[in-house]
């Protein structure tokens, strides 16, 4: 009789295979956390990501996601301390070549509901390279997803 119940106690929980579930339910949510390994603007999980996002924008001129994750406060500096509202940020990028682009030594620091995004940008068009600008940008959240609200560009100085 012993025999027996430890027969049925066996069929009716298949440890093995229950093992085997649980081992595989592990890997597939662990697959599922962290950054998705191509960000788009659905996707995208953080201001790192959408900082790249905006430049692959300006490099492929998709300046529809471009202006739509721009504030419509949005304020930028560039390399030459000219200041511009969201309309000339648009205008000044559209009349920019950029056919490449690098970010490097990111930061993100959050700031109340905001993120702080600090970075080197390097972009190359029409045949050079840039020497390379130190970027700082500030990403706000809204119930529509996170836009650009501020950037401000600097020459990086080489001695």
């Amino acid at each position: 009789m012993q025999i027996s119940r430890q027969f049925e106690i066996r069929t009716f929980f298949p440890w093995r295979s229950f093992a085997s579930f649980a081992v595989m339910l592990c890997l597939l949510l662990a697959g599922c956390a962290g950054e998705p390994k191509h960000a788009t603007w659905v996707n995208s999980t953080g201001s790192e990501q959408h900082e790249r996002l905006m430049w692959k924008a300006v490099q492929e001129k998709d300046w529809a996601n471009f202006e739509h994750h721009l504030s419509a406060t949005f304020v930028g500096v560039n390399a030459e301390g000219q200041l511009f509202d969201r309309a000339g940020w648009l205008e000044q990028w559209k009349n920019a070549p950029v056919q490449d682009f690098s970010v490097g030594e990111i930061q993100v620091q959050p700031e109340g509901p905001d993120m702080k995004v600090t970075y080197i940008l390097q972009l190359q068009g029409s045949g050079t390279a840039s020497a390379g600008w130190r970027v700082v940008s500030i990403w706000q959240q809204f119930k529509k997803g996170w836009v650009l609200s501020a950037t401000s560009i600097t020459p990086i100085q080489s001695h």
